[in-house]
């Protein structure tokens, strides 16, 4: 099955999208969690989801300029999203929150864990760039920040749930959205903002009590 294929549903997500952003639209979530589960953010039953993100099956040049497949942290629950170098306020609040959600696990289940943020801006973040913004934030060897192909930027926003624009004066208009996927890719949880941080750091300490690196 070739990319297209496989991109295709998230695709059609974001065609019916409005152009501005707007509150992501929840993932199927499993019964027992349809009374906790808030409009932004939701624990889906895996079984019901229509694949895999890693399915999109793409590369990115990473912090380091080394160009490296969005898979790459396969085996290891992620947490996903989508930023900007250049973003003043909301991408640097972006990567203070998922610390903020990183500092919830103990230092044993975190070792597992590891993050991929993707550049909505390819043009202009390239690896000197994203290494500004990692010494900038003090993030560790678990980050990756990366740029894939900007004919590509679209595939990965409908697969994480965001929404862009750009503006006028430059920069984006973005929602900021967190996604959580398992070993394999599968969309677990979501969550915007600090909505829902609860279901999104249990959610994170289950998979990572099962991850490679658990206990080192």
């Amino acid at each position: 099955m070739n990319r297209l294929a496989l991109a295709l549903p998230f695709l059609l997500l974001l065609a019916c999208a409005p152009e501005a952003p707007a509150p992501v639209a929840p993932a199927p979530v499993a019964p027992a969690l349809q009374e906790a589960a808030t409009p932004v953010v939701v624990e889906a039953d895996v079984a019901t989801q229509q694949g895999s993100v890693y399915a999109l099956d793409l590369d990115l040049v990473d912090q380091a300029g080394r160009t490296v497949p969005l898979d790459a942290q396969r085996g290891h629950p992620v947490l996903l999203s989508m930023f900007y170098t250049s973003c003043p306020m909301a991408c640097p609040m972006l990567i203070t929150e998922i610390q903020s959600i990183e500092a919830e696990l103990p230092a044993e289940l975190l070792a597992g864990v590891r993050v991929v943020l993707v550049s909505m801006d390819p043009a202009n973040d390239d690896p000197a760039a994203m290494r500004t913004v990692v010494e900038k934030h003090g993030l560790d060897a678990r980050w990756t920040l990366g740029a894939v192909p900007a004919n590509d930027v679209r595939l990965v926003a409908a697969a994480l749930g965001v929404r862009y624009r750009p503006l006028p004066e430059g920069g984006y208009a973005h929602t900021s959205v967190i996604t959580l996927v398992d070993a394999q890719g599968h969309v677990v949880a979501r969550a915007e903002g600090r909505e829902g941080r609860e279901v999104l750091v249990a959610a994170l300490a289950r998979l990572a009590a099962t991850a490679p690196g658990h206990g080192s």
